[in-house]
This record gives C-alpha cells, sequence and structure tokens, in this order.
C-alpha cells in the first residue's frame, strides 16, 4: 500500500491490458521515479517505457509487475486522439465487467479473487462528488452503463488535485462540494 512518499501508478500496455508497477519492497512506486530530472514523465497520457519482470502476486492484484528503475524512460505524451483510443479499447461500461462477475454485492471482491483490481470505465455517469472532513480520499457516488449505482472513495491522485483545486478556487469548505 503506498505511504508517505510513495504513489500508485497503472499503465496500460500494447494489448490494452492494465499493469501497476510494484517497487521491490510492495510500498509503492518513489515519487522521485516519476521525473527525470525536473521533467515529469509518469502522468496522464505520457508513454513510458519500464523493464518489466513477473513478482509474486495478491489476487486481487492480478496486474501487479516488478520493474528495474534504471528501466524508466519517457517516450513523450500521446495525442488527445491516441488517448482516447487508448482508453476506449481498455475500458469497460459495466463494473460487474471489470472484476469478471466476482464482485460480490456490488461491494467488495472476497480475499484471493483472481481478478483485476483496477480498471477504466466509461459511460458512467457522475451523481455525487463528497469530500468529508473524516476521510481525505473523496468518495464518489456514480452510475454505470448498465445503470447500477456505486458510491467509493477514490484514490486517484488527479482527481483528488481536481477536486481540492475547486473547493480552493471557489472558496468552499470541503463539505460544499
Amino acid at each position: 500500500m503506498p505511504t508517505g512518499n510513495r504513489v500508485c501508478v497503472v499503465g496500460i500496455d500494447e494489448s490494452n491490458q492494465c499493469i501497476r508497477p510494484v517497487y521491490s519492497d510492495g510500498l509503492g512506486v518513489p515519487k522521485s521515479y516519476l521525473s527525470s530530472g525536473t521533467k515529469l514523465i509518469i502522468r496522464p497520457k505520457a508513454e513510458v517505457s519500464f523493464d518489466f519482470y513477473p513478482v509474486k502476486i495478491e489476487p486481487p492484484h492480478i496486474e501487479d509487475q516488478g520493474f528495474d528503475s534504471a528501466s524508466i524512460v519517457g517516450k513523450g505524451l500521446c495525442n488527445d486522439d491516441e488517448w482516447e483510443n487508448v482508453l476506449r479499447n481498455s475500458s469497460y461500461t459495466k463494473v460487474d465487467d471489470i472484476y469478471d462477475g466476482l464482485l460480490q454485492d456490488h461491494s467488495w471482491v472476497m480475499p484471493g479473487a483472481n481478478t483485476r483490481s483496477i480498471a477504466t470505465l466509461s459511460k458512467a455517469t457522475i451523481t455525487n462528488i463528497q469530500l468529508s472532513e473524516s476521510s481525505i480520499k473523496p468518495r464518489l457516488t456514480f452510475t454505470d452503463g448498465m445503470g447500477c449505482q456505486f458510491s467509493r472513495p477514490v484514490s486517484d491522485l488527479m482527481f483528488w488535485d481536481l477536486c481540492y483545486k475547486e473547493v480552493k478556487s471557489n472558496n468552499r469548505t470541503r463539505l460544499e462540494v
């Protein structure tokens, strides 16, 4: 689990499968690996090359791959059409499909279930974003492409940044967003 100076990074490979690079200690990728000098290379829309190797996976994190930190090479950014194509070809319209039908009570996956832990959801409708004083994570309520409603905490740093910029730019408290 990422903590402090660590982040969870997710990418899409050439076959449109999610990959979650994991650092050797399992605590997430050091934030310093996101950049080369002052240039941010691991970010949304980035094309990045890694040398991956198999690691012992702990389902449902079947997309985990170890990597050699010296192998990280930034190759620029996708243009908007390329990025949209990547997202379209790697996305799901139903949350249940993301978890291969193993989602229990529209809420959780059994520990040890051999299914992915992360994916892109398309055709979702966001109905609420909740920021609470008791949790650092925004909670997103949405309806998937089949009309099923979900409410989940969001761990994506770009999403957090967007939410908190909205709070700050409009002089709102977290509870007003």
